[in-house]
């Protein structure tokens, strides 16, 4: 049976396939990470899924430099305040270097018990 891409299981299934696969046959990952129609049909065929046209799979290897060349944003809603705009709200690739620090988050609340730190990992 294949999965469907309305299913919010079947899209995490049709993923952990893929990523598997990735993992498994090198040159699989190299496919993917050079040409974005690759890895569109290589997530079809491994997640055994159908994919709408309209979706698009994009594939970035693990290194900063690799996630560097990645912008990903969902747009804000029509009326936002322009003044006190949150990039990182709506940079939806984002990585560590540009989340916040849990150091910096414990420094601006006064934290410094094991438990908050816990709290923001």
């Amino acid at each position: 049976m294949t999965r469907t891409w309305k299913s919010k299981r079947d899209r995490r299934e049709a993923a952990a396939a893929f990523l598997r696969k990735t993992i498994i046959d090198p040159n699989v990952r190299s496919a993917i990470l050079k040409d974005r129609q690759a890895a569109r049909g290589i997530l079809k065929r491994e997640g055994n899924i159908d994919i709408p046209d309209d979706v698009e799979v994009i594939c970035v290897g693990p290194s900063t430099q690799e996630r560097d060349r990645l912008v990903v944003m969902i747009l804000p809603p029509e009326g936002t305040d322009i003044d006190h705009i949150d990039p990182l709200k709506y940079w939806i690739g984002t990585w560590e270097p540009y989340g916040m620090d849990s150091i910096e988050v414990l420094g601006s609340t006064g934290g410094s018990h094991p438990a908050a730190l816990e709290a923001v990992r």
